[in-house]
């Protein structure tokens, strides 16, 4: 649990910084009622390669490598200045047998704090699940909360994310799980409109019952260097795995995906 209480700190920092932030902290909240609200439209694109299909209860699956694609196309400031409705499809294929994986989800994201050095955002949605390679076979519908806390320390930006799913419906036992991601970014070169980065952080997962995992099941550490051109992007990515429960293995596990992303003006009106 240690980076679950990581992570409760810096989000507990998120909300003591409302003070330290004082009025132009609240300004994005509050005084923006006549300020015009612009809506915007983003859609991303993304295929590549990993070794295999992998949950974030520890359990890989499948022969490998696989085929991995995603679609997302966002809605930004749909509701108020800040936020975001978006709607993804995601899916992996095992090579060797041609076995595919999916899910699909509806998420709504809303930001909660915007200062100098700190924002925050809440969301919830809900997820459609087909994995039939996990088990005897996963169909599921979940709900999904998300909160998502960023800063600078020393001027290091942190990334801290705490993902919770529930299952509402399942082929195989119900319950929740959280999720928790701890992120750091270097910039190690730019010229123009190109930039190579490395990302690097812990991950861990905690289960309640949760296709009948229960506990501490996982701690990783991912590393990832990427490179940005323009609105594409292509990350390559390697993560070693420790098993924190007997059965669980320790592994490694690769990825790399190209990325592109497209966006414009929706439509605007007054608050």
């Amino acid at each position: 649990m240690l980076l679950y209480r990581i992570g409760s700190i810096l989000l507990l920092g998120a909300c003591l910084g409302l003070a330290e932030e004082g009025s132009d902290g609240a300004s994005g909240a509050a005084g923006g009622g006549n300020s015009e609200l612009v809506r915007t439209w983003s859609v991303s694109l993304q295929a590549g390669f990993a070794s295999t299909f992998q949950l974030t209860l520890g359990g890989m699956f499948g022969e490998g490598p696989d085929f991995q694609n995603r679609l997302s196309a966002s809605l930004n400031n749909a509701l108020r200045d800040g936020d975001s409705l978006t709607l993804y499809g995601w899916s992996t294929t095992d090579l060797p047998s041609t076995t595919p994986n999916w899910q699909a989800g509806l998420m709504y994201k809303n930001r909660l704090l915007r200062g100098n050095r700190q924002t925050l955002y809440v969301g919830g949605g809900v997820q459609r699940w087909l994995f039939p390679v996990v088990k005897t076979g996963a169909k599921d519908w979940l709900l999904c909360g998300t909160l998502n806390y960023n800063t600078r320390i020393g001027g290091l930006p942190i990334s801290v994310s705490e993902d919770s799913m529930s299952l509402l419906s399942s082929t195989l036992p119900k319950g929740s799980l959280l999720y928790t991601q701890i992120f750091t970014q270097h910039s190690l070169m730019k010229r123009g409109k190109f930039q190579l980065l490395l990302r690097h952080g812990p991950q861990h997962t905690y289960a309640w019952g949760f296709y009948g995992a229960h506990g501490n099941r996982v701690v990783r550490y991912t590393g990832a260097l990427v490179a940005t051109w323009g609105n594409t992007s292509a990350e390559a990515c390697y993560r070693q795995q420790f098993g924190l429960q007997d059965g669980i293995k320790y592994n490694r596990y690769w990825s790399f995906a190209v990325t592109r992303q497209f966006g414009g003006g929706f439509s605007r009106r007054n608050r």
